[in-house]
């Protein structure tokens, strides 16, 4: 009812205010009979950013990047007279296109009726930078109107949040009954304070005479303020600057006042000539959301298992949010912000993400509660989707189902016996008594220095995990360990525990949120915030590159999830991208995000060599998610600095080469070989034999002088002594906290922290326009999700890392590292014949 009220009144003080300069111009050129348009409150022409810019300068249709319609009626403006319009403009890519419909119909005995039609089309980048040309048609049952034309031209440059600077020139080789009427210009200056809320402009205004002699005509100054979320007021003033003007030598000033909603607004006014005044009313449509007063009445609901979705590939296409994890992140934080919301509710189900990113999730729940409560629904998951939850306000879950709690673990499947038995066995040179990703194909049983290792990382993250849910249910630690020991709850059974807050059916949502609350709020579907009106804040905006480094790294180029297959981080695409953000100007640092347990060791060496490149001119910060071990905390030396969750896997310095030997399955099949070959080692990468002696040195050697380099990368970057990276080498994975006591990374921190951190080391104020964007495709544009019908072939590699379900329990420990000298024909089978 208050919002009424308020629009009420905005309307009543509407109905008083003053027209603005065009308003004036446009109705003093009627007055003196000439074909103007309607008299609409126009600001100046640097300041010009809506659809009605196409009667000031047209310009300012390309600051519009999505479709807006904007509608008047005027009445009065001559005696008798009435007047409609409507304007509309819209972005596609570079160009915004905006078209404008005029009906004047003066009053008795004051001319014909005529209308007046605009087309502008404009080359923009949407924020900085607007050149455009407009045309001008009139149609009436007039002769005279009815051959009537002419052209605009505007351009409006925004170098910095705080200026615009403007030139137009309106109704060019308009000429009427033969006579040329005036060309109108424009050169206008304006400057936006105060959060973009304080808008101040400057114009000179001048015209031809009629005889192309340029002449100054006036000058007009202008104040727009936003004293309220919604609503406006703005005062001009227009002074001429000679005597003897068609238009009169007294000045003209204007107050007025506007509501604008997210998305409809109403505008209007009074405008007085000579010894009449006329009104005006408007009401505008945008697909951007304005600033406006909010009710603060949703509780969106956000399905996280749904929003984490992997984009989806078909024949050439690819559907879906192309990074849902940093999207979603990106949600969660606007919604923190957003006046709107009330409360967020959030539907967990079974995840599948690793300690590390479940830890980020929970942080941004964490920050929204700090400012409005947070409803997690569990309809799903274990132990993982629990921690989470836990950082909401309240948990609830369904009636009968049931809730696991039962804590982490891990298993490995030791197959180097059943291999044998049908003759298959692997070869292995590795360096690092910690690198234990081989050992399920060479061992029967887990080495002391690999059940070490496993131990403190399950020890780290379950201590975490009892510490957060202890502090979050307000209950002593040893209650939480000994409800994990019991492991399985009853969905009544874990609210009596304190483990739930709630039971409920999911239609019984709004009516949870509502008691949390204690407001009428409703519950809505999704959540996904517009940003503010481009055009709010002036100046050519600066980027954030998110450089992503997902999956297996391999030579070549990136390939997406396929058929159930992991994803492959290919060094060339990610090179291309970081020498791509590196050369552009606008972007002003890099975030490189790795959520990988490593892969091939000269193909994690390239992407290090270009994060070194990029480093020299600009600020590249690490991020990492739930792994960033082996070539991918390789990768991540090579930045400025290396953010990591607590519960991240990294570290592995260690290398391995491996290689099958199927003789022993050849001669069960009867399969007979023979070779010939030139050269000690010319069968090193042979499948059908096991490694000669000569071989496993030259193996071994390639092993220790990559290690070598691996550890000298690590001094490098880490600032330590190669000794120093000795003690924390070896193939050893520690978890994010325990690398940050190790000095291998600089602090703990989410994706979002890094960009914050990025954002400071560039040296961009909160006030600056920042856009955080992905980096896409690979040297040749292609986008590398997107590649043949179905997408690339999964290579024999990343099938055998998939296929083997204790191979996937094993990257999720970070134990897989550089694989080197690894056949060709196994890694990319030969093309057929």
């Amino acid at each position: 009812m208050r919002l009424y009220v308020k629009a009420a009144l905005a309307a009543a003080i509407v109905a008083a205010a003053l027209p603005a300069r065009a308003q004036v111009q446009s109705a003093l050129d009627r007055d003196q009979g000439l074909p103007a348009g309607l008299s609409l409150p126009l600001p100046g022409a640097a300041a010009a950013e809506e659809p009605t810019a196409l009667a000031v300068n047209p310009a300012g249709v390309g600051f519009v990047p999505r479709l807006a319609v904007q509608a008047f009626h005027e009445r009065d403006v001559t005696p008798g007279s009435s007047a409609d319009a409507v304007f509309a403009a819209d972005g596609v890519g570079p160009l915004g296109v905006g078209f404008g419909m005029q009906w004047v119909r003066p009053g008795s005995g004051d001319g014909p009726r005529y209308r007046k039609t605009t087309l502008a089309l404009a080359l923009t980048d949407t924020r900085a930078l607007s050149l455009a040309i407009g045309w001008n048609r009139w149609a009436s049952r007039d002769d005279a109107l009815e051959r009537l034309s002419s052209w605009d031209v505007g351009l409006t440059v925004r170098p910095t949040r705080w200026l615009s600077v403007a030139a137009a020139m309106r109704d060019r080789d308009a000429r009427l009954s033969g006579e040329p009427l005036p060309i109108r210009y424009d050169l206008g200056v304006a400057t936006r304070l105060w959060r973009d809320g304080l808008t101040l402009s400057l114009d000179l205004l001048g015209d031809d005479d009629r005889r192309d002699a340029l002449r100054v005509t006036h000058l007009a100054t202008g104040l727009g303020a936003e004293v309220w979320s919604g609503l406006a007021v703005s005062a001009q003033l227009q002074l001429p600057l000679r005597s003897g003007l068609p238009t009169g030598d007294r000045p003209a000033a204007v107050v007025a006042l506007s509501w604008n909603g997210p998305y409809v607004g109403w505008t209007g006014g009074a405008v007085p000539v000579r010894d009449r005044t006329g009104s005006l009313i408007g009401v505008r449509f945008s697909g951007e959301r304005y600033r406006a007063a909010f009710t603060g009445h949703d509780v969106p609901a956000i399905d996280v298992e749904r929003a984490l979705e992997p984009p989806r590939t078909f024949l050439f296409f690819t559907f879906g949010e192309p990074d849902p994890y940093g999207r979603l992140l990106a949600r969660l934080e606007a919604a923190r912000d957003d006046p709107e919301v009330a409360a967020v509710a959030v539907r967990i189900d079974d995840l599948g993400v690793g300690a590390g990113r479940a830890e980020a999730l929970r942080a941004a729940l964490a920050r929204i509660r700090e400012r409005k409560p947070v409803l997690a629904y569990l309809a799903g998951g274990g132990t993982i989707e629990y921690w989470i939850a836990s950082a909401a306000t309240e948990i609830a879950a369904q009636p009968g189902s049931t809730l696991f709690v039962n804590g982490v673990s891990t298993s490995t499947l030791f197959v180097k016996e059943p291999l044998a038995r049908i003759g298959v066995a692997f070869e292995v040179v590795k360096r690092g008594a910690y690198k234990s990703a081989p050992e399920p194909l060479v061992r029967t049983e887990g080495s002391p220095e690999a059940r070490e290792m496993v131990g403190s990382l399950l020890d780290d993250v379950f201590g975490r995990f009892v510490g957060d849910v202890a502090a979050a249910r307000r209950v002593p630690e040893d209650r939480v360990r000994a409800l994990v020991d019991r492991g399985l709850f009853g969905a009544e059974e874990a609210k009596a525990e304190g483990l739930l807050d709630a039971v409920l059916w999911p239609d019984e949502l709004e009516g949870w949120a509502r008691r949390v609350t204690k407001r009428r709020v409703q519950v809505t579907g999704g959540y996904s915030p517009d940003e503010e009106r481009r055009a709010q804040r002036w100046g050519p905006a600066a980027y954030v590159e998110v450089v992503r480094v997902e999956g297996a790294i391999a030579g070549g180029k990136s390939r997406g999830d396929r058929l159930g297959v992991a994803a492959i981080a290919g060094a060339e695409t990610i090179a291309a991208q970081l020498r791509r953000a590196a050369e552009d100007s606008d972007v002003k640092a890099i975030v490189l995000r790795i959520d990988s347990p490593g892969g091939d060791g000269v193909a994690s060496d390239r992407i290090w060599r270009e994060v070194q490149r990029a480093r020299r001119r600009k600020p590249v910060i690490a991020s990492m998610g739930d792994a960033a071990a082996s070539g991918g905390y390789l990768v991540a030396v090579g930045a400025d600095t290396i953010l990591a969750e607590p519960s991240t896997l990294t570290g592995s310095i260690g290398v391995f080469a491996l290689k099958p030997d199927l003789s022993g399955l050849l001669a069960k099949l009867g399969v007979v070989r023979e070779a010939a070959a030139r050269g000690e080692n010319a069968q090193l990468t042979s499948l059908a034999k096991p490694w000669s002696a000569p071989e496993r040195a030259a193996v071994e050697r390639e092993i220790e002088r990559f290690y070598a380099l691996f550890v000298a990368r690590v001094a490098e970057g880490r600032k330590l002594t190669a000794a120093e990276v000795e003690t924390v080498a070896g193939g050893r994975v520690w978890t994010g906290r325990q690398a940050q006591e190790r000095r291998l990374v600089d602090g703990l921190g989410s994706l979002r922290d890094a960009i914050q951190l990025a954002r400071e080391r560039a040296r961009l104020t909160p006030d600056d326009v920042v856009i955080v964007r992905t980096a896409k495709g690979g040297e040749d544009g292609a986008d590398p999700f997107s590649v043949g019908i179905f997408g690339a072939a999964p290579s024999p590699l990343a099938r055998t890392l998939v296929a083997i379900p204790e191979l996937r329990a094993l990257s999720l420990v970070s134990e897989m590292g550089p694989v080197l000298a690894l056949p060709v024909e196994w890694v990319d089978p030969p093309p057929a014949p």
